[in-house]
């Protein structure tokens, strides 16, 4: 057909956008694991693994941001484009997944075929998955999550020049943004949260690591075994209770 002739004209483009996409996937899980780092050395569990400072300034996703908030609105851009990038993955993997109640497959998630109760626990799934990446873009982007775009000027050999805040600006320069105000004052009287949430992420990263590497060595599945896992999907009775 004709969409099929231009999906094959467009293979080129979508093999490029396929690397972009997992270079981003792969500077944004080492973001995660410089601060989670930066975490274990600099914190501790009394203080709910809080960072009073940022000391390992290497992460991609922090220094990409910090210095592209100097051309506006790329930043912005940016952080749009990494959102919709984990909103989409979101809703892919339970997608391919399905949901699931520990051990039982409860529902297949399947274009036009989705129970109704399906839809609801997808959107529910949904809806805690984009609370959790509140916390998880104040450990991939530490410093821009607390201070978002603001600046500050200092004095250098005569002239005044503007830099990004972070934590070495002056006091009452630059101020907390509300997220990072939030989680940050919450997480200090409740330090057994930021350790489950930071001993989460720590589990998350090695999911994606063990993931990523199986998904690397892993054989393809032929369309012949796609079909016949599509069949014991409609056959499966508790998909059509």
């Amino acid at each position: 057909s004709c969409w099929n002739k231009i999906l094959i004209c467009c293979r080129p483009f979508s093999i490029v956008l396929g690397i972009l996409l997992t270079l981003l996937s792969l500077a944004f899980m080492a973001s995660v694991s410089v601060t989670l780092v930066d975490k274990y050395v600099y914190s501790n569990y009394t203080l709910g693994y809080v960072l009073t400072t940022v000391h390992y300034k290497y992460s991609p996703i922090n220094y990409l941001l910090t210095y592209a908030q100097l051309v506006f609105p790329l930043d912005y851009i940016i952080v749009l484009l990494i959102v919709f990038y984990i909103a989409s993955c979101t809703v892919n993997g339970i997608r391919r997944i399905g949901i699931w109640f520990f051990w039982i497959k409860m529902f297949e998630v399947v274009p036009k075929r989705t129970m109704p109760q399906g839809l609801l626990l997808l959107s529910a799934l949904f809806s805690y998955a984009m609370v959790a990446l509140n916390q998880l873009m104040l450990v991939a982007m530490p410093t821009y999550s607390t201070y978002g775009s603001q600046h500050y000027m200092v004095p250098d050999n005569g002239t005044m020049v503007t830099k990004p805040c972070d934590n070495h600006a002056p006091a009452g320069e630059c101020q907390l943004t509300q997220l990072a105000s939030i989680i940050t004052r919450f997480t200090i009287h409740a330090n057994l949260y930021g350790a489950l949430v930071t001993y989460l992420l720590s589990a998350f990263v090695a999911a994606y690591v063990i993931g990523f590497v199986v998904a690397a060595v892993r054989r393809k599945r032929s369309i012949l075994e796609k079909a016949a896992g599509n069949r014991d999907a409609e056959d499966d009775p508790l998909l059509n209770l």
